[in-house]
């Protein structure tokens, strides 16, 4: 029986950091057991709403629309996709939802340019999206010798433990092994369920067994557990975290920033906030001109095994970091730093 201890850090603050989500509602449909502690959960860390004053609907299925709103939610998305879809009105309550979690990578729209919002999301499509933003899924190293390795793949065997193994759509079979290789996913009652449609109990309970720690209030933390720890506010300080699980600094991080300091992380860190708006315009040694973050707002220092910048603009200071791999995006920058 998984323990769900859970660690908010001032959860209630995600509300005004992002979305204005009401929290610690009393529902009068809560489910007993894992289930109602994993909603409640995911009420406290502004995830999901109740659909009234009283109820939860914890059966109750959940579109791909509401799914891209829960989403954008957790990781306090801010950019616009440029993508528009057919079947998604700019007046839609979801199109700004869509829109963000397009742009963040949590989504696609289909071969006739449709999102489907309204469409019911099945387990197999939960963890595709689930898989690409908390950073589970590998990429491609290329070394000058021509060998290659993909960093954070594993083995399609670890979904062998699971009886409806078969049933998983050969698109889908990546987002389930990196669910469950890399995010530590059981299942529920030890079944993957992919082609059934997930309900708003069931995706509390595996948001409530990917994450351990939500940080939302400003401030030094030095006690955090092992586990997937998501920074979602700025002026962070993390010192002596101990985890072999991801840390995911978000969206919602500005440029009051977030420092690691003394820690070791042996997941990936992935790097999504602390962007410079007001980046430089630098000339490089060819000639080439463009803008260049030229103030950093997020730093580590420490042992980290796999650092992700997956946001342009981002000046990521590793001056104090040892590091066995780096990935970052275009326009990012990087400090000094020590590889492993």
């Amino acid at each position: 029986m998984k323990n769900y201890l859970k660690l908010f850090i001032s959860a209630a603050a995600v509300s005004a950091m992002c979305m204005g989500i009401t929290a610690f509602a009393e529902f009068s449909d809560m489910p007993d057991g894992d289930m109602g502690r994993a909603l409640q959960n995911a009420v406290d860390a502004g995830l999901i709403e109740g659909v009234s004053e009283t109820s939860i609907a914890p059966y109750d299925n959940i579109t791909r629309a509401q799914m891209a709103t829960i989403i954008t939610r957790a990781f306090c998305a801010q950019e616009n996709s440029d993508q528009t879809f057919d079947d998604v009105a700019p007046t839609a309550w979801y199109s700004d939802a869509v829109s963000k979690a397009v742009e963040m990578g949590a989504f696609e729209g289909d071969e006739s340019n449709n999102f489907n919002p309204e469409n019911n999301i099945t387990f197999q499509e939960t963890y595709t999206v689930l898989s690409r933003v908390f950073g589970f899924e590998p990429y491609e190293i290329k070394y000058s010798d021509g060998t290659r390795l993909w960093l954070g793949d594993c083995e399609e065997s670890v979904l062998d433990v699971f009886p409806d193994r078969d049933q998983i759509a050969d698109w889908a079979v990546d987002g389930a092994k990196y669910i469950v290789g890399n995010g530590g996913w059981a299942g529920i009652d030890g079944m993957l369920k992919p082609a059934d449609y997930i309900t708003r109990g069931e995706f509390a309970v595996l948001m409530d067994s990917i994450v351990t720690t939500y940080i939302d209030e400003p401030g030094t933390y030095s006690s955090l557990p092992d586990g997937l720890t998501m920074v979602r506010c700025g002026g962070v300080t993390i010192d002596g975290l101990k985890t072999d699980h991801n840390l995911i600094i978000t969206y919602g991080v500005d440029e009051s920033g977030c420092q690691v300091v003394n820690s070791t992380v042996n997941g990936v860190t992935l790097v999504l906030g602390g962007v410079d708006k007001t980046p430089a315009l630098e000339t490089d040694s060819e000639g080439v001109t463009e803008y260049k973050p030229d103030e950093s707002y997020i730093s580590l220092a420490g042992d980290f095994y796999d650092v992700r910048v997956m946001t342009p603009f981002v000046y990521l200071d590793a001056s104090g970091a040892n590091m066995a791999y780096y990935y970052g995006a275009d326009n990012s920058r990087l400090s000094y730093m020590f590889f492993g």
